[in-house]
């Protein structure tokens, strides 16, 4: 009888998740449904580059600079809770492979730690191929950016 009672509640539960959708009126109104996230679209200009599970994501970025200039990384690694009970947070720091003329990097982020976010402006430098990486141990896991115009 109790797998009866609980085969019927799954039930009822799978058709109502399954019968939910946009009303007839917001169907007649041609209307986008409602979202119930809290993320914006980033601010013109700026495009956003995830780090997260350990990857870039894009980690290669072809972009106009008459569109965008600035490129934004997020570190999205969340912090994971391990068996013995302690928290593992990973650390990430954009480091640029090309350097200046006094050879310390072109760009090189603080360290990164869960929400962090990271930016470089690149209107300020000649359009060519940027090169980046962080490190995760001892993996290195590149990125690029390329602000050529002639593709």
């Amino acid at each position: 009888m109790r797998r009866f009672i609980g085969l019927m509640a799954t039930l009822s539960l799978v058709l109502a998740a399954c019968g939910s959708g946009p009303s007839a009126a917001a169907i007649l109104r041609d209307e986008q449904p409602s979202t119930t996230t809290t993320t914006e679209p980033p601010p013109q200009g700026v495009i956003v580059v995830s780090i997260e599970n350990g990857r870039f994501s894009p980690s290669n970025l072809e972009i106009d600079l008459s569109e965008v200039w600035i490129v934004e990384w997020q570190h999205n690694d969340a912090p994971v809770n391990l068996a013995d009970g302690t928290v593992q947070e990973r650390e990430y720091q954009i480091i640029s492979r090309d350097r200046n003329e006094d050879r310390t990097f072109l760009f090189e982020s603080p360290v990164m730690t869960f929400n962090d976010i990271y930016q470089v402006d690149f209107s300020d430098l000649p359009e060519s191929l940027y090169r980046y990486n962080t490190f995760l141990g001892q993996q290195r896991i590149p990125g690029l950016v390329d602000t050529r115009a002639s593709r």
